[in-house]
């Protein structure tokens, strides 16, 4: 079966995707680093409480 050929309106199309779902993901990823990184701070977990959160969510990436 021959490959099916991208317009240029797909290619456009495809884009505009990638480029909202990365701007949704770097939303989501700050507000989550802001809320865990509190969470901790509160915790005492005191200059670790920067790094959790990346702990976190790449713990979840992971498991994804």
């Amino acid at each position: 079966m021959a490959a099916m050929q991208l317009t240029r309106m797909h290619r456009i199309l495809a884009g505009v995707v990638v480029t909202g779902a990365v701007v949704i993901a770097a939303i989501g990823f700050a507000g989550s680093y802001a809320a865990v990184r509190d969470l901790a701070l509160d915790k005492g977990f005191g200059k670790f409480a920067n790094v959790f959160p990346i702990g976190i969510d790449a713990g979840i990436v992971v498991l994804l």
